[in-house]
């Protein structure tokens, strides 16, 4: 639990502000105008203590603080604020061991939440899978979400299953200026089963099922979770329904990376996919994010820690190499099955290679609709029909890419 909290502001109102605003919280709270000025106080400070630091003051800045903190062995979460964001300073704060990096004007809505998860007040699972990465990839994507979040622009986030799309897009609902209206998430996968599941006794059509999730939203947010997942039909639905609509709604749509694939063959609507992604965010692949590995281990040791009252530590180094060197074709949601698993097996206080089950499927191929040569365009044709014409679906029975199913469609001759 923090028990000293530092505010290092040149701006006195603000933060004197911002020290109401934590008073709350029960901890001891200490105000500087410098950095200089603050070493005093912080040289008192360990790892469960809280700084949060403007990004440029008369006499330094907020990386240069954190310099001097790790060569002093000075262990603590350092939060960062700024009256102008930019991409350079927000990547450079991260780089240097920042929790985060926050707009001044949204320091009630995301700052104090923070600060609450680590002083205990409240719990957040997302918040160190959000923000405890130091991959460029992940540190730009994160960046560019905040610098999105306060505007109106539909925001489309690209990425492979698990890397964390849909968190991100509720970080982004979270601190925009639509916080405090309502957000309702559609899986896109499920749309269809909007008018069947609907009250027998007042039927409704696909559109009228749609446009009354779009009025759920007025004002708000909705996020589209795996949009490349929806039918062509409720592609123009959609489409339909953005273009009538008299409602203020923004979109927040996540995807895969086979989303451009798909527009280009002419399987998703160029119209839809130009309408959401007027800013576009792209998660990249945890194999592609070496420095996040271990960091989200060691995040997913200490909640499974908890959940099975075991005591673990750390990985070793023979499980740190094979956990680096693994190809993770599931992203983060694999790599957290790795470690539940290690931890309920492990018999000590050190997780070894012996305890870490890769044995993940690579394919997501459907029993029933594995390719073989001698059936190959009958199955195709058979993945097509179970899922009603959703190619995407169609590709993940069978165990391909969407571009492979393009090609073998193409290939075979199949409409």
């Amino acid at each position: 639990m923090a028990r000293q909290i530092i505010i290092i502001d040149d701006n006195v109102s603000d933060s004197n502000e911002l020290k109401r605003l934590l008073s709350v919280l029960g901890a001891e709270i200490y105000q500087s105008l410098r950095i200089g000025m603050a070493k005093e106080d912080l040289a008192k400070f360990n790892n469960s203590d809280i700084v949060i630091c403007d990004f440029k003051l008369a006499d330094g800045n907020a990386v240069e603080l954190m310099e001097w903190l790790d060569q002093n062995n000075i262990g603590c979460s350092v939060f960062v604020i700024t009256d102008v964001e930019t991409v350079a300073d927000a990547v450079a704060a991260f780089r240097a061991g920042a929790k985060d990096y926050i707009n001044r004007r949204l320091i009630r809505e995301l700052l104090i939440p923070k600060i609450k998860v680590l002083i205990g007040k409240n719990s957040d699972d997302n918040f160190p899978l959000l923000f405890s990465r130091k991959s460029d990839g992940c540190l730009r994507a994160y960046s560019a979400a905040h610098a999105v979040a306060p505007t109106n622009l539909n925001v489309l986030i690209i990425g492979e299953s698990g890397v964390g799309k849909e968190p991100l897009a509720q970080e982004i609902y979270d601190v925009s200026m639509k916080s405090n209206k309502p957000c309702v998430l559609l899986d896109c996968g499920t749309l269809h089963y909007l008018a069947q599941n609907h009250n027998a006794k007042q039927p409704m059509t696909l559109l009228d099922a749609v446009a009354t999730q779009f009025r759920k939203a007025h004002e708000g947010t909705i996020i589209l979770d795996n949009v490349q997942l929806l039918s062509q039909d409720m592609q123009s639905i959609i489409l339909h329904v953005l273009a009538n609509s008299k409602h203020d709604i923004r979109i927040i749509a996540t995807a895969s990376p086979d989303i451009t694939d798909m527009v280009i063959e002419g399987s998703f609507l160029s119209a839809l996919f130009y309408k959401i992604k007027e800013f576009t965010i792209t998660l990249p692949p945890l194999r592609k994010c070496q420095e996040d590995i271990m960091l989200l281990a060691d995040f997913y040791l200490r909640n499974y820690n908890q959940e099975f009252r075991k005591k673990v530590k750390r990985f070793d180094a023979s499980a740190q190499r094979e956990m680096r060197a693994h190809s993770w074709s599931g992203n983060i949601r694999e790599l957290k099955h790795v470690v539940r698993v290690a931890v309920l097996k492990s018999r000590g206080e050190i997780i070894t290679s012996k305890e870490l089950d890769f044995d993940t499927p690579t394919t997501g191929a459907h029993v029933q609709f594995k390719l073989k040569a001698s059936d190959e365009k009958s199955k195709i044709t058979a993945a097509i029909a179970y899922a009603n014409g959703n190619l995407t679906k169609a590709a993940s029975l069978l165990g391909i890419s969407h571009r492979t199913l393009w090609e073998k469609r193409k290939k075979y001759g199949i409409a």
